[in-house]
């Protein structure tokens, strides 16, 4: 056992491991782990790992949902068997899989940015905040039904009409992937955040996301958008 090479396996796992000092800072974390830093603070992972850590050095896992932007996960594991370090791995969330007949009916090949754009412009004619956009140009075209997440846009983008500055956020999820009728699709995050939402309009945002096989995360201030790339 000990010729295995155990942070081959660590450092190449799906699921985020971070370890840190005992004064919170990183010493060291595996490939899933950097990716995830991207969307939260190590001191909230730092902090999480102190709350539900075992009253005496082992081991202790707990079911609980955590949400960091468009990473979603089930549960955790915290371990220490001394006071220098303590390590947590999070659990992702199992992949969605989605079993609808039809639900390709009425999806042609789409370019998001575009789609996107004439949709800001709609909006920015009235709207008197700032509005900066952030997305991967090279996002290839993808099977979406125009019409109707032109519809969820408008929708989503009125939520903001009060807010004094928008940021738009769009890009290639990494690491995880949509199942649709037995086939694997990359996932793209579009990410919405301002210093004010009307959530006036979330169950029908929910109901439009539904219609478009989009899964939907809705926060005080922030809407996150999980979009199959179903080529």
């Amino acid at each position: 056992m000990t010729s295995i090479n155990f942070k081959f396996f660590i450092e190449n796992d799906s699921n985020p491991f971070i370890l840190f000092t005992n004064t919170g800072k990183i010493k060291y974390l595996n490939n899933s782990a950097e990716v995830l830093m991207g969307s939260c603070k190590p001191k909230e992972i730092f902090d999480l790992a102190l709350a539900y850590a075992p009253q005496t050095f082992g081991v202790k896992k707990s079911a609980l949902t955590l949400n960091f932007n468009s990473f979603e996960f089930y549960g955790i594991n915290v371990l220490y068997e001394n006071d220098d370090f303590i390590g947590i791995h999070l659990y992702n969330k199992a992949l969605d899989k989605v079993d609808r007949q039809m639900v390709l009916d009425g999806f042609t090949a789409t370019d998001i940015n575009m789609l996107l754009q004439a949709n800001i412009e709609l909006f920015d004619m009235n709207y008197e905040g700032k509005i900066s956009l952030l997305t991967d140009y090279h996002i290839p075209e993808f099977q979406m039904h125009q019409n109707n997440f032109s519809l969820f846009l408008r929708t989503l983008l009125a939520q903001y009409t009060n807010s004094k500055k928008l940021q738009i956020h769009v890009k290639i999820k990494l690491g995880e992937q949509v199942i649709i009728k037995e086939k694997k699709y990359s996932i793209i995050v579009l990410e919405l955040k301002g210093n004010e939402r009307s959530q006036e309009t979330d169950k029908e945002l929910s109901t439009l996301a539904s219609k478009n096989c989009i899964n939907v995360s809705l926060q005080k201030e922030s809407v996150t958008l999980e979009i199959p790339a179903i080529s």
